[in-house]
């Protein structure tokens, strides 16, 4: 060979040998690129449920959107890559599990019901005891939870950096490599977007009567009347749900209308709920009042998933509240000790109007579903 192809061969050589190989994710390059905003009004009913406040610091794009709905159904997630958030929260079920506990890695059991996820936004405490106030500080408790996930934070993120999709998505939502501190943001993009509205109960909330069948307005009437004992029958009139239950979301947010409250289950607590995060007394026995959204498709109910049945959770309130409980809500005290024992007819009636409350195109919308089936 020519001294002067020699020459160059080697150049070429060198060149080569210090070019970062391209298949390689750890030396990509990220993107300039530039997220696709997403205005907030298009995802949340104003006129309905008015507009929540959203986090000032995350602001929806359609990419941080989409990167949250890909690691929310990914089990890259779990130490063995076993199991999703999806695992538990399913979409058919409103992000319920139709399990009284669900279980983790390895056939571990948690100790609660999994709860269902929509209308995330309109919340203020997160979890059945109220621990957590934002979902940014939510995600990464089932993460790295023994029994849940058991991932820990360093080996994810690891993980994440060496996965194409997530080091495209990264850069393409946040400008950035793969790191928790955005994986939780992308997660809570996403978990905000759950909006559930289109129920028959969304239309006819507060009061368009003519949308109900006669059943479903005697159960309307139930479900939002004042407990008043009648003098001749000793039936009570109104079953007084609206109180922790009432609103065009089904639910109280705030803990002083039956946001976090003891709705008469136990005497003595196994499970001590907001009492175990407060340290007060006071607080034994009270966990967060869901929304009844859905109700059709979230059992079974209650923290830890006692009544397998719709039809047990209507026959808890009307016959078998236990008003010596401790810390039982005032909102119930004050029905005065006394069982509803509402009629078989009345049970029905409000079992119909709860059934309005189902919003089939939320269990259905493909844009929360998972993207890694097609």
């Amino acid at each position: 060979m020519k001294p002067g192809w020699l020459l160059l061969g080697l150049l070429v050589l060198g060149f080569t040998s210090c070019k970062k190989d391209p298949e390689d994710p750890l030396h990509k390059i990220p993107s300039v690129y530039k997220p696709t905003p997403v205005d907030p009004t298009t995802i949340f009913p104003v006129g309905k449920f008015g507009m929540p406040v959203l986090p000032s610091d995350n602001p929806f794009s359609q990419e941080g959107i989409y990167l949250g709905r890909m690691l929310f159904y990914d089990p890259i997630l779990s130490f063995d890559s076993s199991i999703s958030c999806g695992s538990c929260h399913k979409q058919e079920y409103a992000f319920a599990e139709p399990q009284r506990l669900s279980k983790g890695i390895n056939g571990l059991q948690v100790g609660r019901n999994a709860s269902s996820l929509f209308n995330l936004a309109y919340s203020r405490k997160f979890f059945w005891d109220a621990r957590q106030n934002t979902l940014r500080e939510l995600v990464f408790e089932p993460i790295q939870e023994h029994n849940e996930m058991a991932m820990t934070l360093p080996l994810l993120a690891k993980r994440l950096a060496r996965t194409d999709r997530y080091i495209e998505y990264f850069d393409k939502a946040f400008g950035s490599k793969p790191n928790v501190f955005d994986m939780s943001k992308a997660l809570e993009q996403f978990l905000l977007t759950l909006v559930s509205k289109d129920s028959r109960f969304n239309g006819f909330f507060p009061g368009k009567f003519s949308m109900l069948s006669d059943d479903e307005k005697r159960g309307a009437l139930l479900f939002n009347g004042l407990v008043n004992f009648d003098v001749v029958t000793g039936l009570t009139t109104g079953a007084d749900c609206f109180h922790c239950h009432g609103g065009a979301l089904a639910q109280q947010n705030n803990p002083d209308m039956g946001g976090i409250a003891n709705n008469g289950l136990d005497g003595n607590f196994a499970d001590k709920g907001y009492g175990a995060i407060t340290g007060n007394p006071a607080d034994r026995g009270l966990f967060k009042t869901p929304s009844l959204f859905n109700i059709a498709v979230t059992g079974p109910y209650m923290h830890d998933g006692r009544f397998a049945t719709l039809d047990e959770v209507i026959d808890h309130y009307s016959d078998n509240v236990n008003y010596l409980s401790p810390t039982i809500s005032p909102m119930m005290a004050a029905h005065g000790n006394r069982q509803l024992k509402l009629t078989a007819e009345q049970k029905a009636s409000l079992k119909a109007f709860l059934m309005t409350m189902t919003d089939s195109a939320f269990l259905t919308n493909p844009a929360y579903s998972n993207p890694f089936k097609k």
